[in-house]
This record gives structure tokens, sequence and C-alpha cells, in this order.
């Protein structure tokens, strides 16, 4: 089960609003600016894998999404990514990726290819891709990070649930 970024359930936050703090092993992988697919690939010494999990086109809304997006793009149809990030076989990150129509109309169109590939280093290979917004939640038991990425002035939302499988483990 990955989470979707548009679940009600779900409450987004920035990380100074969370009382109490995620606990610092949590806070490394949640609030690190850089490629989070370079830092899995380094951490698993290269033994990374990316498992899709589904692809498809999504409609919906939340009030979330309508705050991150505004409630033009945030009605629109997107496309939905849902990938398992493991490291030496092993789940570490639950993964949702929601691509607005219009910004597949870009660079972004790429992402309906990328099938087993990782999200990130194909966003991190373009320099003018800039991160505008991180948020965090806590589910279950696990903190997870939301992230609005702009490429070209086009959105893309990237949510990441790290599972303690990768906090607690030593590659």
């Amino acid at each position: 089960f990955v989470p979707a970024i548009g679940d009600r359930d779900l409450v987004w936050k920035d990380c100074r609003q969370f009382f109490p703090q995620p606990p610092p092993a949590w806070r490394h992988w949640l609030l690190d600016q850089g490629s989070l697919t370079e830092a899995l690939v380094s951490f698993s010494q290269g033994q990374f894998a990316v498992q899709v999990v589904s692809e498809s086109w999504w409609q919906g809304t939340s009030p979330y999404l309508i705050r991150l997006l505004g409630p033009w793009l945030a009605s629109q149809r997107m496309w939905s990514r849902k990938v398992i990030l493991k490291g030496h076989g092993r789940p570490w990150v639950l993964a949702h990726t929601l691509v607005p129509q219009v910004s597949l109309m870009g660079k972004l169109g790429a992402v309906k290819k990328l099938r087993n590939q990782p999200l990130g280093a194909f966003l991190f290979s373009h320099p003018g891709l800039r991160r505008s917004k991180l948020d965090i939640t806590f589910l279950n038991d696990s903190w997870g990070r939301c992230s609005l990425f702009e490429l070209d002035w086009r959105p893309i939302l990237v949510a990441e649930f790290f599972l303690p499988e990768l906090v607690c483990s030593n590659p």
C-alpha cells in the first residue's frame, strides 16, 4: 500500500509546525534537500531498485492539493505514479508522484515513460529544477514528506514515506 498525496487522512505541515518533532534519525531523511535517489543509491552501496506499483490517470482533489496547486491545477487530471524504493531488496521508501496534465506537455512528459527508472535521477538531472515547498506528515509508524517541484515553471508533486527499515538499517 502506497499512501496518496491527496489522502484526506494525511495532515501535511511544515516541519517547524510539528509537535513533537520527528526524531533526529527521521529528520535526516525528511529534510534533506538533495536527490533522494542519489542518497539511497549511496546508502545501499548501489543495491537500489525501483518497483512500480501503479501508473495511471487520477482525478480528484483535496484541501492540501488546492493549497499547493490552486483550484484550477488541483482539479486537473493528473498522472499518478506509485513506487517502492528498495535497498538491498528491502522496501525502504513508498513514493507517490502526481503530475498535472498541463505539466506533461513539457519536459515532465518523460515521467510517463520512466517505468522502473528512478524519478529523482530524472528530476535532478535538470539544472532548472526548483523545490518550492516541503511538508511532512506522520502515518502509522513512519514519517513522510511531500515536495512541490517546478521544472520550467510546471509543477510536479512528490511524496516519499520513509519506512522504519530504512531509518533503522545499516547498509
